[in-house]
């Protein structure tokens, strides 16, 4: 069932029990509160997203940075051999 008849069920419900006026009125208030529950979600959604960008950004800094640290640690490894091999000589 569509939401558009959904509403208009509503409305024909609401319209019996108060008045037109008052069925107008309460599903306006319905949609809005659906309305603002949809954008609610979307933010959600949107903030969740972002973290996982975050954690993928941390993840991707902290594999350069080791990568990084292990090529200094190797580059000085062969420094401090290649000064060894030419102080005994």
């Amino acid at each position: 069932m569509s939401t558009s008849t959904q509403v208009m069920e509503l409305f024909n419900i609401f319209s019996e029990t108060w008045g037109k006026e008052k069925a107008q009125l309460a599903i306006k208030d319905i949609e809005e509160i659906i309305d603002s529950r949809k954008q609610e979600l979307a933010t959600k959604t949107d903030i969740k997203e972002i973290e996982l960008k975050i954690e993928q950004a941390k993840s991707s800094t902290i594999k350069w940075l080791v990568g990084w640290m292990v090529g200094l640690v190797i580059a000085q490894t062969g420094a401090i051999l290649t000064m060894f091999m030419l102080f005994n000589k």
